[in-house]
């Protein structure tokens, strides 16, 4: 047998002898089996450079005294008809695979291990992957997505089981097996004699089909199933064992399988990964299938062929499986059988209204309603009146109808399914139809409207008049109205007409407005309520929930004002005010409003001497008016340095602070009154600035102002620091020094920056306010607790002066040139 030649990619003349033991183990691998079997897994590579004699290290110290890259040997490995991978315990840096493994485990492939040629470029996770059967489009799927879009997901049949792993559909490695197994070279046979003599002997089928069990020598076993085979040995037991054939037996004899061998197969023809396979004994066609990866859609699932003997032993439809679960076409597969799958018969696609819509392929002999069947039926929604089949005219046809190549057929569906005899022929690439049933009810009549009790849709029949309707909807709400209903017809040729009628009339069954139905009218029956607005009063003032609220018929002021939470505290209970309009008799030279006076109580019992005489109506606004001079205490706060700091209340609208600071005890020795601070909440004024001290000190009467609800006055400790911000070297906090100006300070925040501008630095008193340097005198000292801002200046405007005269002097010499010339031109 010819070894396959290595075409290195790099460095070729050091690769042939990086390789040796590779070689040597692929001569073994070679000459040991009787057909190529190629992409060796990195066990078999393993226990073939065991055999040659040398020793895991050996080979690395081989590998890396040629100093290849692991990648060129990897190719190397490709090259040579191996896994890729099959070395990567032995290149730097690998920590798995053998090199990882503790001496003397065992090295064995994993249950159900195979091969398969072509190889993958890479090995591991991320290795590329060949697409499933699944994934795969045929060409029959792209025309139907281009001709049908609405069928763009519909795929050919069947191909999708092959997408899972094959590894979820290995066969068992190990028993048990059906009594039907035939044993052969490879198994391993486990004979268990218990009772009155007891053993157990497991022994591996030789290349002869024979076993050697003690005290009974060589058994036969070549063409047994495994059912004989337990027959044939327990026969030979028995004479040895008597208690095995007693009447009352004693010794009792148990044999089955351990290990099953594996078996060398083929796979074929339009496969998604053809190629040689390693499979177990018990496998069958579609155990082999899945290794492979499964048709691609250009392969048959209903001729997939078993060659034995260079003989086609069986052939296999695929369909049975799928659509039915049987195991009839489940043939165990032998060592050496080839299974090919040849090309995609005929194939038919069926969409629309069938409940498995997909592309079948049909095998010999089957018809339309083989396709219905495949499908699964249709569904009770399809139309039954034709069918519609897209078909590309057969050659034979296409003389007889010239220029056309593609035609549409109508086949009568209700009559095939009704007769089974009829049963049209199917062509290769057809595409039948099933169309749906329409959406619309034909013999159905509507009713809606907030002014009936059950709206919906109802079975029309003849002579249905509107009453008949009305009455099935549960009959007319109270509040329905009465004087005008629609009705809206469809015609025949769709066009939709509207008709009013008089429901109270139709509903006695009066005249024509009781009107005979047709088939798709729809009625609106409206509420009154629809129609009007919902009436409202109003009321506002002082009640606990002043707004609007639903008119109700003989409401009085006192319902309304007890709706509304009753009257508040600052509420005046002599009267009330009502302001009512009147649309009926409102002109123009009358007021819009006319004005009523109406007692109230705070008595909300019923009975009382309060007179309920007055009625509200429709759209009324009542105002409840507050007590003239009404309020609860205005209350100020005044806190930090005073002798009681807290909330006071004022005693009179005119308090002012001086008289809230003596009720407080005045300040104490540690106050600093420059800096207090004056909130005003009231209309949002916000902090004002005002001089305590002098008010403190009866200076000033301009400081002493009158206190609003709401006022707080904070007099703090005298603060010992000035802070510097903005545009200078180093914003601090500078120890306060009497007497010392604006610069001093400026000075010891580190000086004005490039970007300060000195013109608009402003000084914060503590009191608030807010002065700024002077230019023509000395600037103002910052008082204890101050705060000096020290602005940015803003963008520089470029001065153009001497670009704006050069361009005013331009003008002016044009001028007076054009002025020149017209003189001259006069003279």
């Amino acid at each position: 047998m010819e070894l396959k030649t290595i075409r290195p990619t790099q460095n070729p003349s050091m690769l042939p002898a990086l390789l040796v033991a590779v070689t040597a183990a692929a001569v073994f691998l070679l000459s040991a089996a009787p057909c190529r079997v190629s992409a060796q897994t990195a066990s078999d590579v393993e226990r073939r450079l065991a055999q040659t004699g040398r020793t895991p290290e050996q080979v690395r110290e081989e590998i890396r005294a040629r100093k290849l890259t692991p990648d060129q040997i990897r190719d190397a490995l490709r090259e040579a008809g191996y896994d890729p991978g099959a070395l990567n315990a032995y290149l730097p840096g690998d920590t798995t695979g053998a090199a990882a493994r503790a001496p003397g485990a065992a090295v064995n492939p994993p249950s159900g291990a195979l091969t398969t040629e072509p190889l993958p470029p890479t090995a591991g996770p991320n290795a590329p992957r060949e697409p499933s059967a699944a994934e795969m489009r045929s060409e029959f799927e792209l025309e139907l997505g281009k001709r049908m879009p609405d069928a763009a997901g519909v795929r050919p049949f069947g191909y999708e089981i092959f997408s899972y792993s094959p590894t979820t559909f290995e066969p068992l490695a190990a028993g048990p097996v059906d009594p039907d197994y035939p044993i052969g070279p490879g198994d391993e046979v486990i004979i268990t004699l218990w009772g009155d003599n007891e053993f157990t002997h497991a022994a591996i089928v030789n290349r002869e089909a024979t076993i050697t069990v003690p005290d009974i020598g060589q058994v036969v076993l070549n063409g047994l199933t495994l059912a004989q085979a337990k027959r044939a040995i327990t026969d030979r037991l028995a004479s040895v064992y008597s208690g095995i054939r007693a009447r009352r037996p004693t010794t009792f004899v148990d044999v089955t399988l351990g290990k099953l061998r594996t078996i060398q197969v083929f796979i074929l023809g339009d496969v998604v990964q053809p190629g040689g396979y390693t499979i177990s004994s018990v496998s069958t066609v579609l155990n082999a299938l899945y290794s492979a990866g499964g048709p691609t859609p250009r392969g048959s699932m209903r001729d997939v062929r078993i060659i034995r003997h260079n003989e086609v032993h069986r052939v296999v439809d695929l369909y049975g499986y799928i659509l039915t679960g049987s195991k009839a076409e489940e043939v165990r597969l032998q060592s050496g059988d080839v299974l090919f799958v040849p090309p995609v018969g005929k194939t038919v696609a069926v969409v629309g209204e069938v409940r498995r819509p997909a592309i079948y392929e049909l095998a010999e002999g089957e018809r339309f309603q083989a396709l219905l069947r495949l499908a699964g039926g249709v569904k009770s929604t399809a139309l039954l009146s034709r069918a519609l089949v897209d078909r590309v005219v057969p050659f034979a046809h296409r003389d007889s109808l010239a220029g056309q190549d593609r035609v549409v057929l109508d086949l009568p569906l209700r009559e095939a399914l009704a007769d089974s005899t009829r049963d049209p022929e199917m062509v290769d690439r057809d595409i039948v139809q099933i169309f749906r049933v329409g959406d619309i009810l034909k013999n159905s009549v509507q009713i809606s409207g907030n002014g009936i009790y059950h709206g919906g849709t109802f079975a029309w029949r003849p002579g249905m008049h509107a009453s008949d309707l009305i009455r099935e909807a549960g009959g007319l709400k109270p509040d329905a109205y009465l004087e005008r209903a629609l009705v809206i017809r469809t015609d025949e040729d769709r066009v939709r007409r509207s008709a009013a009628f008089h429901v109270g009339r139709a509903v006695n069954g009066e005249g024509e407005d009781d009107l005979e139905l047709r088939p798709l009218d729809e009625i609106l029956i409206r509420s009154m309520w629809d129609i009007q607005e919902r009436y409202t009063v109003t009321i506002s003032g002082e009640v606990r929930n002043p707004g609007s609220y639903e008119y109700l018929v003989g409401m009085t002021v006192m319902d309304l004002i007890f709706r509304a939470g009753g009257l508040m505290e600052s509420a005046s209970d002599v009267e009330a005010e009502v302001a009512r309009v009147d649309s009926t008799t409102m002109t123009a030279d009358k007021l819009s409003a006319e004005i009523f006076k109406v007692p109230i109580s705070r008595d909300y019992s019923y009975g009382t001497g309060v007179d309920t005489s007055f009625v509200l109506q429709k759209w009324d606004r009542v105002s409840v008016r507050r007590i003239p001079n009404w309020e609860l205490q205005r209350n100020v706060a005044l806190l930090g340095e005073v002798m009681y700091p807290g909330v006071y209340s004022l005693q009179t609208k005119e308090e002012r602070l001086s008289s809230v600071l003596k009720r407080a005890g005045g300040l104490k020795p540690t106050a600093y009154p420059r800096g207090a601070k004056f909130i005003r909440r009231k209309d949002g004024a916000g902090r004002l600035a005002v001089d305590v001290e002098a008010v403190a000190k009866h200076r000033n009467r301009k400081y002493d102002l009158v206190l609003e609800d709401g006022d707080e006055i904070t007099i703090p400790r005298e603060p010992k620091t000035v802070k510097v911000v903005g545009e200078v070297g180093f914003p601090v906090s500078v120890l306060h020094e009497r007497g010392r100006p604006l610069g001093f300070y400026i000075e010891q925040a580190g000086g004005y920056t490039e970007e300060a501008d000195k013109s608009r630095v402003k000084i914060v008193q503590p009191n608030g306010r807010v002065k700024g340097p002077r230019r023509m005198w000395f600037d103002p000292s910052p008082e204890a607790g101050a705060l000096i801002l020290v602005p940015q200046r803003g963008p520089r405007e470029k001065k153009e002066t001497l670009k704006d005269i050069a361009t005013i002097m331009t003008i002016l010499s044009g001028a007076a040139t054009t002025i020149f010339l017209a003189r001259e031109a006069t003279k």
